[in-house]
């Protein structure tokens, strides 16, 4: 049998009969389970699954079952919301409160039923049993009637998973069932309606949304051009500043530029001055040591109490007398040189120590002509 297959042939067992209006979903092995779920129950968990997609969601599964010549039919009619769940995003575990509700509501609306097995969802991951899926089935779901229904209502995918030869296999399908009469549909009922959009409206908003980006184009545009004129501007402005920098800085090379040259040339007339005043005070000072041996009196004997006696005078009025005019000027002439000698020799003395004043003096102003002009230095 073909996916989606309508049948409405009566299948009859030694128990009871099976249901005669239903769809498949999938297709289904000789060997397999064979699982039939109405079509309101499959709508509700469709839609219970879709109501928190954050966290896992689970039901009992009730109804009946029958078995014939070792094939087992189950026949799901309906579904008990497990409340008061320990739930995450991957887990779900019936509590002692859970189990105390599905009891309570099995007696009250389905009491004439069997629980056939249990569904919860995956949202988001696929459609497996995990580990801890797996302990709940074995434990609590053992029977071999017993399936398990997993439900991804983020991907729309679903699957039954059976007892065969003691393990748990997947189903490949399933049935849904109603009624005889019934129209089956497999999709679940939607959420919202969809709303049809006539022709004259979707060109209406086609029109406004080219009115709201030609708005959107026109303001960038406008705002591009002004952006534009505000850098132009700015470059303009930086333009000018650098400008005004460079013909600051050149103006304040050339002041200190005038400065150097005019501190360099008030030192050195204030050294030619020092220079000029030194050799004044040079001058000055020969002059008045030549003024001063000039002005000096000559040692003179001093005259004792006792006068020349006439004999010395005789005596040398007889040498003067003796001697001719010529040795008298050759005596005079050596006593002469014997006194230039002796000034000359005194002269250069006095003349030594004013050059040592004078040399101390030209180191004073080179120590403080130096620091100022290194490159004056010879």
């Amino acid at each position: 049998m073909t996916k989606h297959e309508q049948n409405t042939t009566l299948h009859e067992t030694s128990a009871a009969q099976l249901p005669v209006n239903f769809v498949l979903s999938g297709t289904v092995e000789n060997t397999d389970v064979k699982v039939y779920i109405h079509q309101k129950a499959y709508k509700a968990i469709e839609k219970y699954a879709h109501s928190d997609t954050t966290k896992e969601l689970g039901s009992i599964l009730v109804g009946d079952y029958t078995e014939s010549s070792g094939k087992i039919h189950v026949v799901i009619k309906g579904a008990i919301e497990a409340k008061y769940t320990d739930a995450s995003a991957s887990t779900l575990t019936f509590t002692h409160e859970t189990w105390d509700y599905i009891h309570k509501e099995q007696a009250r609306l389905f009491p004439d039923l069997k629980i056939l097995g249990w569904q919860h969802t995956h949202p988001g991951y696929g459609i497996f049993l995990s580990n801890y899926d797996m302990f709940i089935q074995e434990n609590f779901f053992n029977l071999s009637f017993q399936v398990a229904y997993v439900v991804d209502p983020k991907q729309d995918m679903r699957g039954f998973f059976q007892w065969k030869n003691g393990k748990v296999e997947k189903l490949n399908g399933f049935y849904i069932f109603d009624e005889v009469g019934a129209k089956i549909t497999i999709e679940p009922d939607a959420k919202t309606p969809t709303s049809k959009v006539s022709p004259t409206s979707g060109r209406k908003t086609l029109a406004l949304m080219v009115a709201i980006l030609l708005i959107i184009a026109a303001m960038s545009a406008s705002s591009f051009v002004v952006l534009r004129s505000e850098l132009q501007e700015q470059a303009r402005l930086q333009e000018g500043l650098k400008d005004i920098v460079t013909s600051q800085q050149s103006r304040l090379q050339e002041e200190f530029k005038d400065i150097i040259v005019s501190q360099r040339q008030e030192t050195l007339d204030q050294r030619d001055k020092l220079k000029e005043e030194l050799r004044e005070e040079f001058a000055e000072s020969l002059q008045e040591i030549l003024a001063k041996e000039k002005d000096s009196p000559k040692p003179q004997r001093e005259l004792t109490s006792n006068p020349i006696s006439s004999d010395s005078l005789v005596e040398i009025e007889g040498i003067l007398n003796k001697l001719d005019s010529q040795q008298i000027a050759i005596g005079v002439s050596f006593v002469f040189i014997f006194a230039l000698f002796f000034y000359i020799t005194n002269l250069k003395a006095k003349n030594k120590r004013l050059q040592t004043q004078l040399d101390d003096l030209h180191k004073k102003v080179k120590e403080i002509h130096e620091p100022i002009f290194p490159h004056d230095r010879k």
